[in-house]
């Protein structure tokens, strides 16, 4: 793996590359509070591919944004837009897993003629919001900006009690966590605690709505490829929504595999295996 610096959206990113001499280029692009370590694993099984994973603002090593300013889900547009002409690409390949394939997802429908495959891992589109729920957005969002200043990051006296606590939040095997919760501590004076900006925490303070959404997703023109866990989010009885938005995607592949959110953690070879046969 090598590792850089890019400033996008105004943010310095760690961006980090996988099989550079790789044919094929897959940008990647990580979770709500995960990193670009997500894709370590799923890399080494796809040696023909360049990955290119970023480290969103305020997650992993990349800088959090400025004092009083906040994190807002849309503004992942336009890391996406200033990566790709970064690297000078016409048309791009976007693998993106949960919030990242959100993010992908609105990406590839603003922007049709950019995106060439659309990779998803547990995603299809964001999470939305009626019209009537917009009162109860703002309120949860200023009372717990508020509520920040009083709160403290925990520290961890080993680093095997912060691999254990995030792996049971994620419901995952530790040992398949670990690269991602490595780059997700840094030291303090009484242990470890996690990098990632707390104002990250803060809910949205409007979403798009449904509504919305659904206007836009028949625009995309890629192929798309929509990998779910049967233990997963999109399973939920809370996700028949988003199952939904299934036929307003013109071309898109679904498949349904053992696992839960983190799926391509536990079987990286054959979410790999996937992606390799579905962008040749």
């Amino acid at each position: 793996m090598i590792e850089y610096k890019l400033l996008l959206a105004g943010c310095e990113c760690s961006v980090a590359e996988w099989n550079p001499d790789g044919k094929t280029i897959v940008f990647g692009l990580h979770g709500w509070l995960d990193n670009l370590a997500t894709f370590e694993t799923l890399a080494s099984y796809m040696p023909d591919i360049r990955l290119i994973a970023i480290d969103f603002p305020g997650h992993g090593h990349s800088a959090h944004i400025e004092a009083g300013k906040a994190y807002y889900f849309i503004d992942g547009l336009f890391l996406i837009d200033d990566l790709i002409e970064h690297f000078q690409q016409k048309s791009v390949n976007l693998l993106g897993h949960s919030m990242g394939g959100a993010i992908a997802t609105i990406y590839a429908a603003s922007q049709p003629e950019r995106v060439n495959k659309l990779l998803l891992i547990e995603a299809l589109g964001p999470v939305t919001s009626h019209a009537n729920q917009a009162q109860l957005s703002l309120n949860k969002a200023l009372n717990q900006r508020r509520a920040l200043k009083n709160k403290r990051k925990p520290v961890y006296t080993t680093f095997a009690q912060a691999l254990a606590a995030r792996a049971e939040v994620s419901e995952i095997e530790p040992d398949l966590i670990k690269p991602l919760v490595e780059r997700a501590l840094t030291s303090v004076e009484m242990g470890y605690t996690w990098r990632a900006d707390s104002r990250l925490r803060i809910p949205s303070t409007m979403r798009m709505s449904e509504d919305q959404l659904r206007s836009i997703l028949p625009n995309i023109q890629a192929t798309t490829l929509l990998i779910e866990a049967k233990s997963g989010s999109l399973q939920s009885p809370n996700a028949e929504y988003i199952q939904q938005r299934k036929p307003l995607v013109k071309q898109l592949e679904v498949h349904l595999l053992p696992g839960s959110h983190h799926l391509h953690l536990e079987y990286p070879e054959k979410i790999a295996g996937l992606i390799k046969e579905f962008i040749k």
